[in-house]
């Protein structure tokens, strides 16, 4: 231990003979000289000694290195480390309420990566304490490296404040402000596009089949006109017809030849738009890249059916020229490989760059009136000019679910709300602004103290957390405080975790392991939309069926205080979503064993950083009952199928969320820390008040979460159901006869011989 501060006052000591003077008046505090003693600081440079309880399976990312959730996990390291001191009125209690240190020491890193361990967990340090400090405040959190927001968490502040009332940790938002400015650009953009795309209009333009031009043939030296569309389409028929016209007719006859009834092509288009358009209260219409995709392939590939049918009246050959404008229109904002020609299913489709869409945006004649003026200026996205759209939201930092479409039918236009009805959640009104990082690992510790007029060697202190949390240490004082003639000081709790964790995994319940279907929700939707009777269609899952992508986490405060606990939300502010997109193994549920078939078992573990949820009256009571937490699993729909989700159709390849509800009431806790003090720092009759929440402080709360029958029926984020607006009927003209009766050897002129009549 350094002294060499205090060798000049060794001999004025020595000389009048004082006592040390401090403002503690028991006779233990008059022992022996300490050379350690500075009194003109009224501080005492001695030997202090915390240990922390490192992480493991049992007690207490992103992945299990980042949040230390595992006994093999390397210890990470502790940075920007405050230790305060408090003097409170009596000896060996933990600070219970807001109040001013009497000394904040900031200490940066006090404990290197590797440096620490379950074995070897403590850490000593050289540092002149305050006299009579009694009670002692530890913060800190875990080294993050370069580019690790994803996997280790992030926080918008970690503001530590020698006034605890200033002391506060906020998650970090997912969306910047800036990057906000962009999104809200790209969907207005988007919005634009689907609105121009189901307001194409006939015009006055004379327009050919793009694969099946007009022309000229002969035939025995006639020489006759072949109209593109199978029937001559004056240019005064119905000019300035739009497609939402065709598809708002309920006479149920053709606005093209009026005393005819609606032909089979004009259906089509009229379905398509509706399937397009009508959107459910509640449902989530996915309006990501990838679900923008998954619409236009499916809207692409009815529209390309009707193009390429062939016409069987003027009405159908209109409906077929109507076609070929809306697929011209979807040519401008979407690339496709190859547009088939015998009407059969398109792919290959993709979101052109944002100068493209801009640029054919702005020239477009399809925007309605209704609408009002027409979205022209992008420039806070120039950045994203050659970005992939199919990757939107996602390159803002943000699921596919935190984006979606809704369309008014007063103005025949798409759009974005900016917060959608979360009530599924456990929320009533959310937006992009509620999605944050993970919480990165944090410590604390809050402890009266033990202290020893003797100085110890560092292997006389007690090595781990199980030596550390006895009750008596030889020659130590337990609950006590800093005197003139103290040389050690420890902290007599451990330091924990200021954060919570989530372990999460996901798999399938016993009967559809043992070969129970999924059961989709399409007799629902068929009823509704069709009044038809349906059955659900059933799905048998296998080892690559469904893709964990990520965990959303509701119910979360964004703002905590020195306790850890969540401070009152501010004006406009809400709880918000948890985003943890480090998904260990790919994903894969279950997990991936040898070559092993089998659905049994569930995915990796998952391990995300909170913060504790306890919900009380803002001075430390607790309220009758803790909320509920709701948690949205990102799943992608791997089943080489599509399906109906709970509003809608769940395509191929996209996302969609299952919700988990995590309910407390009726939970106990296995046990309670002897040498850690929980939040909230209250007492009923003598004892800390323990209560049971979803999220508590240093503990790791698991969630098993399992996918049943029925789970798909509840499935948000969807797209619209084309599907059904796609159905062909196939006629075929054989010119040749078929085979009747043979009658063989039928004898002319009688029925028996000649002469027996």
């Amino acid at each position: 231990m350094k002294k060499s501060f205090i060798y000049a006052l060794l001999s004025a000591i020595a000389l009048t003979g004082a006592t040390i003077l401090s403002s503690c008046t028991s006779s233990e505090d008059t022992a022996d000289v300490n050379p350690n003693f500075d009194p003109k600081t009224n501080e005492v440079f001695t030997q202090f000694v915390f240990n922390v309880s490192t992480g493991n399976e049992t007690t207490t990312r992103q992945t299990s290195d980042a949040t230390q959730a595992v006994a093999s996990s390397q210890f990470r390291g502790i940075d920007q480390a405050h230790i305060m001191c408090f003097k409170q009125a009596s000896d060996g209690q933990y600070l219970k309420a807001v109040a001013t240190a009497d000394k904040d020491y900031d200490m940066a890193l006090v404990a290197a990566p590797a440096t620490l361990s379950n074995t070897e967990s403590r850490r000593v340090l050289e540092m002149s304490l305050p006299l009579n400090t009694n009670t002692m405040l530890f913060y800190g959190k875990a080294v993050i490296g370069e580019n690790q927001k994803s996997t280790h968490g992030h926080l918008d502040a970690y503001n530590v404040s020698k006034n605890l009332s200033e002391t506060y940790f906020q998650l970090g938002k997912c969306l910047t402000p800036t990057d906000k400015t962009k999104l809200d650009e790209v969907e207005s953009l988007f919005a634009a596009v689907l609105t121009c795309v189901m307001n194409v209009n006939r015009g006055d333009a004379a327009v050919d089949d793009e694969d099946h031009p007009s022309g000229s043939e002969t035939v025995s030296g006639v020489t006759k006109t072949v109209p593109a569309y199978g029937f001559d389409l004056p240019t005064t028929l119905n000019p300035n017809l739009t497609w939402a016209e065709l598809a708002g007719n309920t006479t149920g006859k053709s606005l093209i030849q009026t005393d005819k009834d609606i032909s089979p092509l004009e259906t089509k288009l009229m379905n398509a738009y509706k399937q397009m358009t009508s959107i459910q209260t509640a449902e989530l219409r996915n309006g990501s890249g990838h679900g923008l995709v998954a619409t236009i392939t499916n809207l692409w590939t009815i529209i390309n059916s009707v193009r390429c049918a062939t016409p069987t009246s003027q009405r159908e050959a209109f409906a077929k020229y109507m076609a070929e404008l809306i697929s011209l229109e979807l040519k401008h904002y979407f690339d496709i490989v190859k547009l088939p020609i015998d009407g059969t299913s398109v792919s290959g489709v993709s979101i052109k760059t944002v100068s493209e869409l801009t640029s054919a945006l702005s020239s477009d004649s399809n925007w309605p009136l209704s609408a009002g003026t027409k979205p022209s200026s992008f420039g806070n996205i120039g950045s994203l000019t050659s970005a992939n759209l199919l990757s939107f939201p996602e390159l803002f930092n943000l699921p596919q679910g935190a984006t979606h479409y809704k369309f008014d039918p007063s103005t025949k236009a798409f759009y974005y709300p900016e917060s959608f009805d979360a009530s599924a959640v456990g929320g009533t009104s959310f937006t992009v602004n509620n999605y944050y990082y993970p919480a990165e690992l944090i410590y604390f510790g809050n402890s009266p103290l033990r202290v020893s007029d003797t100085e110890h060697a560092v292997n006389q202190y007690p090595a781990n957390t199980t030596d550390w949390n006895v009750a008596t240490w030889t020659g130590w004082d337990a609950d006590s405080h800093v005197k003139s003639s103290t040389r050690s000081v420890a902290m007599k709790y451990d330091i924990n975790y200021g954060t919570s964790l989530l372990k999460t995994t996901l798999g399938y319940t016993a009967d559809i392991v043992n070969g129970t279907k999924l059961k989709d929700n399409n007799k629902y939707i068929q009823n509704r939309d069709n009044s038809v009777v349906e059955d659900n269609k059933e799905i048998t899952p296998n080892k690559t069926s469904f893709i964990l992508k990520s965990i959303l986490i509701g119910g979360q405060s964004p703002k905590v205080g020195w306790n850890f606990l969540p401070l009152p939300l501010g004006t406009g502010e809400k709880q918000g979503y948890v985003y943890d997109k480090t998904i260990t193994n790919n994903g894969a549920i279950p997990k991936v064993e040898g070559e092993t078939t089998s659905i049994a078992g569930t995915s990796e573990p998952n391990y995300t950083l909170v913060f504790d949820n306890f919900k009380g009256d803002g001075s430390g009571g607790a309220a009758a009952t803790q909320d509920k937490v709701y948690v949205a699993l990102e799943i992608m729909n791997n089943t080489g199928q599509d399906f109906f989700g709970k509003d809608n159709l769940i395509a191929n390849g996209t996302n969609f969320y299952l919700i988990g509800e995590l309910d407390p009431s009726g939970k106990t806790i296995a046990s309670w820390p002897d040498y850690h003090a929980l939040p909230p720092y209250i007492y009923e009759a003598g004892e800390q008040t323990r209560v049971p929440r979803v999220f508590i402080q240093d503990y790791m709360t698991t969630a098993n979460f399992k996918i049943g029958e029925w789970s798909l029926q509840y499935a948000y984020l969807t797209v619209p159901d084309l599907r059904s607006s796609s159905v062909t009927l196939g006629l075929s003209v054989d010119l040749n006869w078929s085979t009747g009766i043979t009658f063989e050897n039928v004898v002319v002129g009688g029925k028996t011989e000649s002469g027996t009549n």
